[in-house]
């Protein structure tokens, strides 16, 4: 029995050997596998927006026709796949155990179907349908039928049809790519904007439709210690431990649709490195006009807890931190002369036992979502190469 393995060229070619499966089957496994995972963000989104903390709990019918929801249900599941947990990875959310079938009851049941379909140019029926022949294929290639070139472009067309709004939301609500005007005059703008210690920085940013807001805290990542030569240098760091916050603030856990962090390529600038890390945090617009006060007061208590740890530990670097710990990170010089980082560890890793609201590092979101993105909440790993369009 002899396996051949699909080897990739120096100029990022693939090379499949002619007895693998032809390649409209490779197509079939990428656009379904970004179809569902699309869905499942955005169930996700939609529930957590009108449920808050009781999505989870929500009543629904399981695929052996059973009145369940989706905590139990995924729970279960859960169970099963630890049984096996030295395989693939731990995922922490619950939707990424709900089944095709499951997602396509949620979206169009007469109970939900409300809060969904003002993201669809479509009926009911006809979104049912569609969505459902997807599954059909899904369902083919997941058990090893065979499928024909016209079904994978059914799948593509399909996706055209019912897409196009999930895309725009999902983009726009992740992107946040506007500053919010200074003259906002709505309450809640008035509250955050004068938060802000020595060690964070606070930015508003909102969605195109201003729907969603983004609040960023910029933490300057202080250094306690450095040891090495002019040309490797070795660094203790201190950061964020991003997903504990949610566990320490359980009004923020209710209120944000996720929180996410990203940690911006460190600089060297006349041989002093310097090192930042952004926690943003995703509230509706609508929550944050009704509860501004409630989440005013975690975000100070938050800021000040970073504050009060961050002395602590430049102070005394044995000592240890709820929300802000230490990490090593590294910096070497090349040959070209310029500066090589390492710096992972300043980043928090999606843990099995994270809530769903932590999605990890958000990368650059690009306006092809659904066909292009490297990464999804809850998978502590990449499943393709990053896309830019430049």
């Amino acid at each position: 029995m002899e396996w051949k393995s699909i080897e990739k060229t120096g100029d990022g070619q693939i090379l499949l050997p002619a007895s693998l499966i032809f390649p409209h089957y490779y197509e079939a496994l990428n656009a379904l596998f970004r179809i569902e995972n699309a869905l499942r963000v955005f169930v996700y989104v939609v529930l957590k927006s009108e449920f808050k903390n009781n999505w989870q709990t929500i009543s629904i019918v399981s695929d052996d026709a059973a009145e369940s929801t989706i905590g139990k249900i995924a729970k279960q599941r859960m169970n099963q796949a630890k049984q096996f947990g030295y395989l693939g990875y731990q995922i922490p959310c619950p939707l990424m155990y709900m089944t095709s079938g499951e997602l396509i009851r949620i979206i169009t049941s007469d109970s939900y179907w409300k809060h969904f379909s003002p993201y669809f140019l479509g009926s009911k029926e006809i979104i049912k349908l569609k969505l459902n022949e997807i599954g059909t294929v899904r369902n083919a290639l997941a058990h090893f039928r065979p499928i024909k070139k016209e079904d994978v472009e059914l799948v593509k067309q399909n996706a055209q049809h019912i897409m196009p709004r999930i895309e725009t939301c999902l983009v726009d609500m992740m992107r946040c790519a506007n500053v919010v005007p200074t003259n906002t005059k709505d309450e809640w703008y008035m509250q955050l904007r004068t938060l802000g210690t020595d060690n964070c920085e606070i930015s508003l940013t909102q969605s195109d439709d201003e729907k969603w807001v983004q609040v960023a805290l910029r933490y300057k990542c202080p250094i306690l210690s450095s040891r090495g030569t002019n040309a490797d240098k070795w660094y203790r760091v201190l950061t964020i431990n991003t997903s504990s916050i949610l566990r320490a603030y359980p009004d923020l856990l209710s209120f944000v649709i996720y929180l996410s962090e990203s940690v911006k390529f460190p600089q060297m600038e006349d041989n002093v490195a310097s090192f930042r890390k952004s926690v943003v945090f995703l509230f509706s617009r609508e929550v944050l006009n009704a509860e501004f006060e409630k989440i005013k007061q975690q975000l100070e208590s938050l800021l000040g807890i970073i504050s009060e740890e961050t002395g602590l530990l430049k102070e005394d670097n044995l000592a240890r931190g709820e929300l802000v710990i230490g990490v090593d990170a590294r910096a070497n010089l090349t040959s070209e002369r310029y500066w090589q980082f390492s710096y992972n560890n300043l980043k928090c890793v999606i843990k099995e036992n994270d809530p769903p609201e932590y999605w990890g590092e958000v990368n650059f979101v690009t306006t092809d979502y659904v066909t292009s993105t490297s990464t999804y909440p809850w998978m502590s790993t990449d499943i393709s190469e990053e896309e830019f369009p430049f």
